[in-house]
């Protein structure tokens, strides 16, 4: 293929690394971050590489006031975005994949190249927004499979309506219905029989179901303010017909009445989608007429970008950004908000006799963290605005909620509770370590899976040199995601200390996940038993007000969450980069919420431009 731009070596010669930088001081205040991420090993080097990410972006302000986090109680769904003027369709869109998915079921696991997948494919009865970059995070859902929808005054039950077009594809051919989704609620929460998801208790909220009609549910529910995102989120329940494992085995294809319909999967290489001609949203949409997700390497990856081969490029770090910039200018690069929270939790043994049993420890850990200089180097914050992309505006210190949340977040650096324990203060960290009976520190394993690329991986080497200074000493483990990370490390099992990362549309699903339910998938992995915190929690949850519950977020973070300090922020997962090749055409409003979906909310809307 005819590369455009400079060839691909040519890229390769000119990028400059991380070495090339210190070594000739253009690097200069990352002092001990630098100098770790350049011990860390070559970037290329890296391992395994995650698919496009559960988590699209986030990261804006860092301030306590702005646009609240609402959930309509009623309204309708809004109408599908399309650019202005004649679009381009047809051809085949190509997505740039780590890897392809773990398996196919989407209510039999918690993998997020799985849940990506199947959001192509099987609808969902609410969906993401998209918005422009500095609206995110949009809290506002809107209608998928659902048409109308009310809710109760005090909350307890929620009315649905679905649009009376959507079809499921061959082999079933016929209208989804209001019996499919009862299906596909008790499969997903394992009743009637069915085995349940590994995180079911998303969905526990839902007491029971009438179907009056096929057109009509009615929820009755435990009152929750953010009914909505659960019911959207791709991480909980597709809507599968009824059919499911009769018809077809949904271990080795998918079948749903979403705006793409499943057409070939080689494990390992590549998957493609081709467009449902029957989509309910249609017929305009999708404009493409497939979209091809295929599996590679980062030096690979790039080279094809450049070359023509890949049309949605994953940025493995933001070090290779300048070069790409300055070598291929035909292409566009554009930040993605990732809504994400890098955090350290604490594994066995939990009866008290570990050294991080005592809150002192955890503080000490979080005072040897110097986050300016992680974020300096992580997210190769001169590099990038050497090159005109604005990134320090972008990017905040995490609390112990994360940054970036409208409304919601609190931040370390000007609030006078939480600044104590997240700073930078290694001579305050040895005292309470010392005053914590562990003065000349500890040997700890320190887990964490290679799965979400590059930029995790330089952020878990960094961490262990940092908190040396103090004497603790980390020894790693890298766990294999799919065999460990997601059956044991994302359940809590682990010895010691781990690294991870969850990401969240709101402050309230944190809360949530961070600090209830013990023991189920992707929750509370600290295992936190505090009546107080529950509590409030609980409180949280069940104040439909949004300047009332964000009032509450940010008070819980100083109040209760700060002090025991049952997590440890790191910097990560806020700001990525992404390729989009000379040909392809995306709306102005294509960011989410950070947990994926955009399979369904935005790729239907983007399209290629016939000169490609």
């Amino acid at each position: 293929m005819t590369a455009r731009g400079p060839r691909a070596n040519d890229f390769w010669r000119a990028r400059l690394s991380r070495r090339t930088l210190l070594r000739d001081g253009v690097v200069g205040g990352a002092g001990l971050v630098a100098a770790a991420l350049i011990g860390g090993g070559d970037d290329d080097d890296a391992g395994p590489l995650p698919a496009a990410r559960a988590t699209a972006t986030q990261v804006a302000s860092s301030t306590d006031a702005a646009t609240p986090a609402a959930s309509p109680d009623e309204t309708a769904t809004p109408s599908p975005q399309a650019p202005s003027g004649g679009v381009p369709r047809g051809g085949t869109f190509k997505v740039h994949a780590w890897f392809t998915p773990a398996s196919l079921d989407p209510h039999r696991t918690q993998d997020f190249t799985t849940k990506g997948a199947a959001t192509y494919v099987y609808s969902s009865l609410f969906k993401q927004i998209p918005v422009v970059f500095d609206e995110v995070p949009n809290p506002e859902m809107g209608g998928d499979l659902v048409e109308s929808w009310e809710f109760t005054p005090d909350h307890d039950r929620l009315t649905m309506t679905l649009v009376p077009n959507a079809k499921f594809t061959a082999p079933i051919n016929r209208t989804v219905d209001s019996e499919d989704v009862r299906f596909s609620v008790n499969r997903f929460r394992g009743l009637e029989g069915h085995e349940p998801a590994p995180n079911h208790n998303q969905l526990d909220f839902i007491l029971g179901m009438e179907t009056p009609d096929a057109r009509t549910m009615t929820f009755h529910m435990t009152p929750l303010a953010r009914v909505l995102w659960r019911l959207a989120d791709m991480f909980n329940m597709h809507v599968m017909p009824r059919e499911t494992g009769t018809a077809f085995d949904p271990n080795a294809t998918m079948v749903g009445s979403g705006p793409f319909i499943w057409e070939d999967f080689k494990q390992g290489v590549s998957f493609r989608v081709a467009r449902n001609p029957e989509w309910f949203r249609g017929p305009d949409v999708p404009y493409v007429d497939a979209v091809e997700e295929v599996t590679l390497a980062p030096l690979m990856a790039l080279t094809q970008f450049q070359g023509g081969g890949v049309d949605f490029l994953i940025l493995p770090t933001p070090d290779y950004v300048p070069a790409l910039v300055r070598a291929y200018p035909e292409g566009q690069i554009q930040p993605r908000k990732a809504l994400g929270f890098v955090y350290l939790g604490f594994g066995e043994p939990r009866d008290g006799s570990a050294p991080w049993a005592d809150p002192r420890v955890r503080r000490a850990i979080s005072l040897t963290l110097n986050r300016a200089d992680m974020i300096t180097a992580l997210y190769n914050v001169d590099g990038l605005e050497e090159v005109g992309l604005d990134v320090a505006d972008r990017v905040a210190w995490h609390n112990i909620l994360p940054a970036g949340y409208r409304g919601q977040s609190v931040d370390p650096q000007t609030d006078a509770k939480t600044s104590q324990w997240i700073r930078y203060d290694v001579a305050e960290a040895r005292k309470l370590l010392e005053a914590a009976g562990h003065g000349d520190g500890f040997d700890v394993t320190y887990n964490y899976t290679a799965a979400f690329g590059p930029a995790w991986i330089q952020e878990t080497e960094v961490i262990p040199q940092l908190v040396s200074e103090i004497g603790i000493r980390f020894q790693t483990r890298v766990v294999d995601y799919a065999s460990e990370y997601v059956t044991n490390t994302f359940r809590g099992k682990f010895e010691g200390i781990a690294l991870h990362l969850q990401a969240f549309p709101g402050l309230e699903d944190y809360l949530s996940e961070m600090y209830t339910h013990p023991g189920a998938a992707g929750s509370n992995l600290s295992k936190v038993e505090d009546a107080a915190i529950a509590a409030a929690i609980d409180d949280i949850n069940t104040t439909f007000d949004t300047d009332e519950r964000n009032e509450k977020v940010r008070n819980i973070q100083r109040d209760l969450l700060i002090d025991p300090m049952w997590y440890v922020p790191s910097v990560g997962w806020q700001l990525d980069w992404i390729g989009l090749s000379e040909r392809a055409g995306v709306p102005d409003a294509w960011h989410g919420n950070g947990r994926g979906g955009y399979q369904s909310y935005g790729f239907p809307w983007w399209w290629l431009e016939a000169s490609g």
